[in-house]
Formats: C-alpha cells, sequence, structure tokens
C-alpha cells in the first residue's frame, strides 16, 4: 500500500503550503464543493454539545495557529452528559494539546452562519503490534462498547439506492445479517434482526438506520447546523453512541448505530451488477456491509492509521501500523475488518474466524440475556436521551458518540488526492466498517 487515505484524515499530506500567515479565503470549487482552508497549529480548547435536536454531539476546538491566531474547528463527535459519539474512519476528534495541519470545509447553516468542519487532519503518530481481533472503546472511559441485550435491530431506510435493480439491496443486506448470524451461533448468543424498513437521519434515537446517500456524501443541514460532509474516499460510515460515563454501571452500553452508505463516489453493486456510473469505483455491497455490521456489534479495525487512538488487540498487543512497507501481514490486510478495501473487492463479504471470535467474546452463549429489546434510552435520572429536554440533572448519564467512517481502503499512490475526482473509476475506499 503506497498511500492510506483515512476518512478520518489520518496519515494524509495536505498539499497545501502551510505558513504562519492565516490561509486567503478560498473560493468554491468549479464542481459546487465548498471553499476550503488548510491550517496548521496547536489545539487550546474543545467543547462537546449537542445538536440536531439534541441527537447528535458535535466538538468544537480552538486552533491556535503559528501566528498566534485562533480558529474554531467543528467535528462530528465526542462526549456530552455521560453519552460518547464516534464516527469511524472520521477525523477523530481533537484533544487539547493536540498540534495537528486540518483541512477544513467553509459550511453554513440554513440560517447562513459559517463553520469550519473538519475534512481532514495530519499530524497525529505512528505504530506496530499485532491482531487477532480488536474491540471498539468508549471516547473518554475507554470502555469496552457492547449491546446489553440479545439483539440489535437494524431498519432500512425506505429510499433504498438506485444504483441496485428493484429491491435488491435489501434483499443481499438481509443476505448479510443471516450470514453473521450463521457463522456466530454456535458460540455466541448475538442476534441481528431486520426491523424492516423506517425514514429519518442518522442521530440518537433509539433506530438503528441503513442509508445510502445518492445526492450528497453529507448529513443534511438543519435551521441551526450545517451539513457535515465526509471523506470522498469512503464507501461507508457507521455512528455509535453509547454510554461513556465511568459512574455509570452501563459504562460502555451501546444505545444507537446507524450505517451511511456512499452511493454517490461509488456504483453500489450485488454480484458486480449495479445501475450506478459506470466510471465509479464498485462497492460491492455485501462487502462493505459485512464490515459495518461488525462495528455495529462493536468491532474495530485490524490496523493503525496513525490518526485516532491506538488500540490493542485482544492479546493485549498494540494494532500494527496500516502500511505494507512496515510489513503489515498478510492476514491482517485479508481481515473483514481491516481498514480499506479495492474497486470490486469481494473477500470481505464474510465474517473470518477472528471477527466471530470477537463476537463469540463480547456475546458468549453463557451469559445470554434471553431478550431482544430496543436498546434503553432512559438514562435513569428523568431524561430520556432521545427526547428533546433542555436540562439534564446530576444523575443522568455522560453520553459518548464515535463515528466510524466506514471506508474500504483506497490503495492509491502518493499525490492521487489531486487526481482522484479525474480518475474516480479506480479509487478504492476506506472501510467505515
Amino acid at each position: 500500500m503506497q498511500s492510506i487515505r483515512s476518512a478520518a484524515a489520518a496519515g494524509v499530506v495536505v498539499a497545501a503550503v502551510l505558513g504562519s500567515v492565516a490561509p486567503p479565503a478560498a473560493a468554491a470549487a468549479a464542481d459546487g464543493t465548498a471553499a476550503e482552508e488548510v491550517w496548521t497549529g496547536q489545539v487550546v480548547a474543545t467543547h462537546s454539545r449537542w445538536a440536531h435536536g439534541k441527537t447528535t454531539i458535535v466538538t468544537e476546538s480552538v486552533l491556535r495557529t503559528d501566528s498566534g491566531e485562533e480558529v474554531t474547528l467543528r467535528q462530528p463527535g465526542g462526549s456530552v452528559d455521560g453519552i460518547g459519539m464516534v464516527v469511524l474512519h472520521s477525523p477523530p476528534v481533537l484533544r487539547v494539546g493536540d498540534r495537528v495541519r486540518a483541512r477544513v470545509a467553509l459550511a453554513r447553516d440554513l440560517a447562513g452562519r459559517v463553520s469550519r468542519p473538519v475534512r481532514e487532519l495530519h499530524g497525529i503518530g505512528p505504530g506496530g503490534g499485532a491482531v487477532p481481533f480488536v474491540r471498539t472503546e468508549a471516547t473518554k472511559t475507554r470502555a469496552q462498547l457492547a449491546w446489553a441485550s440479545g439483539c440489535a435491530l437494524i431498519h432500512f431506510h425506505e429510499a433504498g439506492t438506485t444504483h441496485i435493480e428493484g429491491d435488491l439491496e435489501f434483499e443481499e443486506m438481509r443476505r448479510v445479517l443471516i450470514r453473521w448470524r450463521h457463522d456466530i451461533q454456535d458460540c455466541s448468543y448475538f442476534d441481528l434482526r431486520d426491523a424492516g424498513t423506517a425514514s429519518g437521519e442518522v442521530g440518537l434515537d433509539g433506530i438503528n438506520l441503513v442509508i445510502f446517500r445518492e445526492d450528497r456524501w453529507c448529513r443534511p443541514a438543519t435551521q441551526d447546523e450545517p451539513e457535515v460532509c465526509h471523506d470522498h474516499g469512503a464507501a461507508g460510515l457507521t455512528t455509535l453512541f453509547f454510554i461513556d460515563d465511568e459512574k455509570s454501571d452501563r459504562n460502555g452500553t451501546l444505545l444507537d448505530a446507524d450505517i451511511e452508505l456512499n452511493a454517490l463516489d461509488f456504483k453500489i453493486a450485488v454480484d458486480h451488477q449495479s445501475l450506478g456510473p459506470a466510471q465509479l469505483c464498485e462497492s460491492d455491497l455485501a462487502n462493505t456491509f459485512t464490515h459495518e455490521i461488525g462495528h455495529l456489534m462493536g468491532l474495530d479495525h485490524t490496523c493503525w492509521n496513525g490518526s485516532d487512538a491506538r488500540l490493542n488487540d485482544d492479546l493485549g498487543d498494540p494494532l500494527p501500523l496500516c502500511s505494507m512497507s512496515a510489513g503489515l501481514p498478510v492476514e491482517v490486510s485479508d481481515a473483514t475488518m481491516y481498514n480499506y478495501q479495492d474497486c470490486g473487492e469481494t473477500k470481505k463479504s464474510s465474517p473470518e474466524p477472528d471477527d466471530i471470535d470477537g463476537i463469540c467474546a463480547i456475546y458468549p452463549l453463557a451469559d445470554d440475556p434471553h431478550e431482544c429489546l430496543p436498546a434503553e434510552l432512559d438514562t435513569g435520572g428523568g431524561c430520556t436521551l432521545a427526547g428533546a429536554h433542555d436540562e439534564r440533572g446530576p444523575g443522568t448519564l455522560l453520553l459518548g458518540a464515535l463515528a466510524f467512517l466506514a471506508l474500504l481502503l483506497a490503495r492509491r499512490p502518493p499525490g492521487s488526492s489531486q487526481r482522484r475526482r479525474e480518475r474516480q473509476g479506480r479509487r478504492a475506499t476506506r472501510n467505515s466498517y
């Protein structure tokens, strides 16, 4: 792998001259995408808050540049009121003390207010290790994430995708759920249940939604929040909400999981058949969705992209760096939960032994709760997390949200980010699985 460009903006060198002066105001690109800026500096303050009617968490970080200016950067994710949110394969949420180079968009909410959502980060360090299976951890407390119930109820957005004939996309995704259940049934109680179609959006609402994005690879703007756009090299994205409060006996409990699939920059295919634009990189639906479901159940990636927190595998070893030149084992790059995929790839369309071991360790038969219920969003302090409450009492929990940009890793040579739009048909994605 010559270059890895994560939706989490890990390890991507921004093709811009970084000086000690503020970048000039950038004009919108010819294709209509938002204007961009590049900033370098150190994070001196952060603040996380609820947004989108208290269904999403955003973190605003103050970056002090080398020239002494301060700019506020905006990211989805963070931890508020004991709830955490993470967007996998999206740039990791900044912390005070981080020194980074950030590529940001200039975006407006529906009221016309300008903000700077982060598109890429560069500058958070390297490492090495080995990977049997890896579990996702809470943002603050580092608790390992899992569902409390014996199942997860999966809703498919009723719009589906125009890339697949008829309703075959729903049939294919149901086959993925069946395959996961079949492969783990001898050692795990966990069930993935098809809850039918639904409408709605990504957010903490107790509905685990799978949605295709065809018009914009973004979450829509609202009256008080700008749209949140994702890395165009990402084939998919999984957002997890969970309890992130060390004082709670529910710390690490998953509350909501939403999956977004990129049908703007990729043609979605089933058995290499697609009605999507012929020039686009093919994203096999089973390949991408199998990986994303692994994230939904609590599995993380098999290697470290150098951007977000470096996790350990189940043996306690640190993850290896996602680089073939660093001697990445083939079994890591062939794993279902490997961070990247190639155009037209199908080898991740089924769980492998390490994935099965991981799910069976998280949800062993001996711990079967013998119930299948929606996640409990009431924190116990009189507040329902998905509700429109303005205040939270001292007994309520802190929430965390992680956005795992389920990218099928694009294997691109250095400098390819500039050529990507001209050569979409050759692009490979990162798994935001």
